[in-house]
């Protein structure tokens, strides 16, 4: 089915390992999870949990996954922010107006780059979208007048919504963006997912190429698709907000290789 053999994985994270209660900011693991990961450390292959929310720096996810029973290795969990911080300091990025919380601002502080805040003034290079719950109008209001400055927009992700315990919950960063599209015209670069670079950099930190990983995530549209441009073995799961259906709605090149109801029994596959 796979013309490459598979030596690596990566998984999403929510709605695809685990779920996340946002009132607790606590993950429990999906059924099979815990399973599929110990059976990859017994055969040797490397994991990595590549998600596309900037709720936390890395660092944080550690632990809230390990109380759900989902360990990794350390350097084995990246966010969007982080692709985009490393991706930032190697284009000679300085200083960002910044709109979002420590999950971004954590990242883009360890590559080097000062963190500007509204209100605090000064040159920047450029504004950065992340996930936050605390921002308003003149959040808004200085952003658009760098665009409108000709400064670049820059964003974590613009997924539209992700998987949480109780359903979909807003993509934050995303609706941003949109907003400062409708007022500037002036679209974001994004670096999470359906974009490949998060997945470059896996391949950099492991020594894998694409074409031998495979990619596990629930939503057709962000790890499926980067997947499929990649050159990777893409698996879908319906244990996200999105059904069998979902899937095989998706573009024929860049649809998922196999979909699966879950990861339980994920190691049985006759793909490994």
């Amino acid at each position: 089915m796979h013309s490459h053999p598979i030596r690596a994985a990566v998984f999403d994270i929510d709605g695809t390992l685990a779920m996340m209660d946002k009132d607790s900011g606590t993950y429990a693991a999906l059924p099979g999870a815990v399973e599929a990961l110990a059976a990859l450390r017994a055969r040797g292959l490397p994991v990595v949990a590549y998600t596309n929310g900037t709720f936390f720096p890395p660092a944080h996810y550690y632990p809230l996954l390990a109380d759900a029973g989902l360990v990794l290795a350390p350097g084995h969990i990246l966010t969007p922010a982080t692709v985009a911080a490393r991706q930032l300091a190697k284009m000679g990025v300085k200083r960002l107006l910044t709109i979002a919380a420590d999950g971004t601002r954590v990242p883009l502080r360890d590559a080097g780059i000062e963190v500007a805040l509204t209100g605090e003034g000064g040159e920047v290079d450029g504004v950065i979208l992340g996930w936050t719950k605390d921002f308003g109008a003149q959040d808004l209001e200085e952003a658009a007048q760098l665009l409108w400055a000709g400064k670049p927009l820059y964003a974590t992700s613009i997924a539209p919504h992700f998987a949480g315990a109780k359903g979909r919950l807003l993509g934050i960063s995303g609706a941003v963006a949109a907003a400062l599209h409708n007022a500037t015209g002036v679209k974001a670069r994004v670096f999470g997912k359906p974009e490949t670079v998060g997945l470059e950099d896996i391949s950099d930190m492991l020594g894998i190429p694409a074409a031998e990983m495979v990619v596990i995530g629930d939503d057709p549209k962000l790890e499926i698709a980067m997947a499929r441009k990649a050159g990777a073995f893409a698996v879908g799961v319906t244990t996200g907000t999105v059904d069998g259906a979902g899937f095989e709605a998706a573009e024929a090149a860049l649809r998922a290789h196999v979909v699966l109801p879950g990861l339980a029994g994920l190691m049985a596959q006759g793909w490994w």
